[in-house]
């Protein structure tokens, strides 16, 4: 192994680990893939980690505005545009996701349609309807992309793989609210704060929410998660067998996203327990 394949084996690795420490969840679901498939999907988790970073602002921030988090995400997206600055970049995410989009696995549209989301966020979303869209446009676009590495082409069944990813985050959101909200990330919309008595632009009052609006939201984010929710049962049998199994694996995560939206919010906050990942497990062995 040459000095150049040794730093992309390391690179790949590393991915993998971030994915892991990061993204229990995503890991998990990314198991049952191919090792092929999976190394893919390890540098697209790895890729969401990194950039949700950006999303994470100090309280200071209120002051300052969403610039630092605006440049981190154009790093990015200068990254995707032209991959073979990984190299001067010398990042072990932007290595393996460069070599993923320059040898045509990954296409940069999905990636920039991710990183648009986020940018969104930083913003501020205005409404349910803008949430939504961001819920699809990230989360969604990351479940995407492994239904395409899974070799899935057809829209319709594309289109369910996205809603099962942006359930997976609208679950994973209420299960960490309290925790995003405090962390500075403008996760929910303007209008649901609103509604729920708080100011958005107050970012220290949203550290610690009173018990009763911090229900208020959560009842929000449930009703509007669960209709993220894809139809009918994932991996229909009027699929095609490897179309339909193709298509369990790349919605894995809503499995989860039906647990968590009906979990009980005395729960949030809580490690996921083995329940929920020996569903993931059942789900990901079936063929």
């Amino acid at each position: 192994m040459n000095a150049e394949e040794d730093a992309v084996t390391r690179a790949a690795r590393a991915c993998a680990e971030i994915a892991r420490k990061r993204d229990p969840d995503r890991f998990l679901c990314a198991m049952f893939l191919s090792p092929a498939v999976r190394s893919a999907a390890f540098a697209v988790i790895a890729f969401n980690c990194e950039i949700v970073r950006a999303l994470h602002q100090p309280v200071s921030s209120a002051v300052a505005g969403p610039m630092a988090g605006l440049i981190r995400l154009q790093w990015w997206r200068d990254i995707v545009q032209a991959p073979a600055r990984r190299f001067q970049a010398r990042h072990d995410v932007a290595m393996t996701l460069g070599g993923l989009l320059e040898e045509g696995r990954i296409q940069p549209q999905p990636l920039l349609t991710i990183l648009e989301a986020r940018e969104n966020e930083l913003y501020g979303l205005p409404d349910w309807a803008a949430w939504r869209q961001a819920m699809r446009d990230g989360s969604g676009q990351m479940q995407r992309i492994v239904g395409s590495l899974l070799g899935l082409k057809d829209t319709a069944l594309l289109e369910r793989v996205e809603e099962a990813g942006a359930a997976y985050a609208a679950g994973a959101l209420l299960r960490h609210l309290p925790a995003v909200l405090a962390g500075g990330r403008s996760a929910l919309p303007s209008e649901a704060l609103v509604a729920a008595g708080l100011d958005p632009e107050d970012r220290a009052g949203l550290t610690k929410i009173e018990p009763d609006r911090l229900a208020l939201l959560v009842a929000s984010l449930r009703t509007e998660g669960a209709a993220l929710l894809p139809s009918g049962d994932l991996g229909s049998r009027r699929s095609a067998g490897s179309q339909r199994h193709a298509l369990r694996l790349a919605s894995l995560p809503a499995t989860l996203a039906v647990r968590d939206l009906r979990r009980d919010p005395a729960q949030m906050g809580q490690e996921r327990g083995l329940g929920d990942r020996l569903r993931v497990v059942v789900r990901g062995l079936l063929r």
